[in-house]
């Protein structure tokens, strides 16, 4: 069998689905490495995969000066590209290191947009197998604007779309990633540098795996056949999750409760965001479980309407809440929409202004209020909305059934295996 090594650079919402997408390919009989963050190596292992910990600890970069700026900055697409080269330019050749030693003795590389530029040279060196298989649309153009990220026209077909996704969309990976993309061809693997356009050649001949649903983003008519959209690659650790008998009691003392949470969001205030989310919980008159996460999330002074919990897993809790309030991340988004129920989104940055865009469109969530614009006042209407929309509700549990109903993991594993 061969050697898969998955370039998962990133937060837990990267990690996991990569996490789970390898325990299928591992059972297959493969060998699994999955490149990734320190604080994830007893994670991975525990699946019995092998994790090689990168130098650049990602949690801890999200909570540094640059990290909370591109938090802040996510409403503001120049601002926020403008930071993330900044951040790029300290730590990117050193990720891209780190990606190059992980590579060595596979036989297959799984890369995502944040690796696809440079990992294209390290697969053609190592003459071996590549596919990349990202959480969100990949960024090759198309007239579908559900499909699109931050498309003019989002819920339209149309070519305003098409050149949008041409002139922008399909040149952002390389504005970011190509200085060391061609930094990797000419100092490590020893190979000519490359335009944009040679880039984008190489890897628009990728075969791209999306691990979403196509219930939740249609897989659009006008991409190449060899770009798949498989369904959601969920990794369920319900059976190694104990739950505290104090939440049990909270969950059965009341009303279902909403989730709340914001992942590795921290920002530069997250008492405010503390602050904002108590006071729209008591607006609302819902109870509540709060999940800190790395966003920081006081515990303190909570009223008896509101549960602390550092963290469980969402197969496990979503289900059993009326709603789920989260930044919008593609992990959060997807395990909330399993579950049925309606989600609230505060999108901060990247990716999650499209994932709040289409839940509103799907009807299975009010309007995402984006962080800039959070307010208690805002935020306890969504709550209101969310919990007593019955539209909205049956929509939400029809979405959850479509989705479950998927095997999105085993239309990857058959896809990856067609391409060693």
């Amino acid at each position: 069998m061969s050697i898969i090594t998955f370039i998962a650079y990133g937060t837990r919402g990267d990690v996991q689905p990569a996490i789970a997408l390898g325990k299928a390919l591992h059972q297959r009989g493969h060998t699994v490495r999955i490149l990734a963050g320190a604080n994830f190596a007893g994670w991975i292992e525990q699946h019995g995969l092998i994790a090689l910990p990168t130098i650049i600890d990602m949690q801890a970069l999200m909570a540094s000066e640059g990290g909370r700026d591109w938090v802040e900055k996510g409403h503001n697409p120049v601002l926020q590209l403008r930071i993330m080269r900044q951040l790029l330019d300290k730590h990117g050749m050193q990720i891209a290191q780190d990606a190059w030693a992980a590579c060595q003795g596979s036989d297959l590389i799984i890369s995502s947009f944040t690796s696809d530029v440079y990992a294209v040279g390290m697969a053609h060196k190592l003459g071996i197998a590549h596919v990349s298989a990202p959480l969100q649309p990949t960024l090759v153009s198309t007239k579908d604007g559900r499909v699109l990220l931050q498309a003019p026209l989002p819920n339209r077909v149309s070519r305003i779309n098409y050149w949008f996704g041409k002139l922008f969309l399909e040149t952002a990976a390389w504005s970011l990633y190509g200085n060391i993309a061609n930094r990797v061809r000419t100092e490590l693997l020893g190979l000519p540098a490359q335009t944009r356009q040679e880039n984008q050649a190489d890897r628009r001949e990728l075969t791209i795996i999306h691990g979403y649903s196509q219930h939740v983003v249609p897989h659009p008519a006008d991409w190449p056949p060899h770009f798949h959209t498989t369904g959601y690659w969920f990794l369920d650790e319900n059976e190694h999750w104990q739950p505290p008998g104090e939440l049990l009691d909270f969950l059965t003392a009341g009303s279902p409760p909403l989730a709340i949470g914001f992942g590795s969001m921290t920002g530069r205030d997250p008492q405010k965001m503390n602050k904002i989310v108590l006071e729209a919980v008591q607006l609302s008159g819902q109870r509540a479980i709060l999940l800190s996460g790395w966003a920081g999330l006081s515990e303190m002074g909570l009223a008896k309407s509101v549960f602390p919990l550092p963290a469980a897993p969402h197969g496990w809790l979503f289900p059993q809440m009326a709603a789920v309030v989260h930044h919008g991340g593609a992990g959060s988004t997807a395990a909330g929409l399993r579950a049925g129920v309606p989600s609230i989104l505060v999108p901060h940055f990247a990716d999650q202004p499209f994932w709040g865009q289409r839940v509103g469109a799907l009807g299975v969530g009010p309007k995402a209020i984006p962080r800039p614009k959070l307010t208690a006042h805002k935020l306890a209407a969504a709550m209101d909305t969310a919990v007593s929309n019955q539209t909205m509700r049956q929509k939400a549990a029809e979405l959850g059934e479509k989705i479950r109903a998927e095997d999105g993991i085993g239309q990857a594993v058959t896809l990856v295996e067609e391409n060693l």
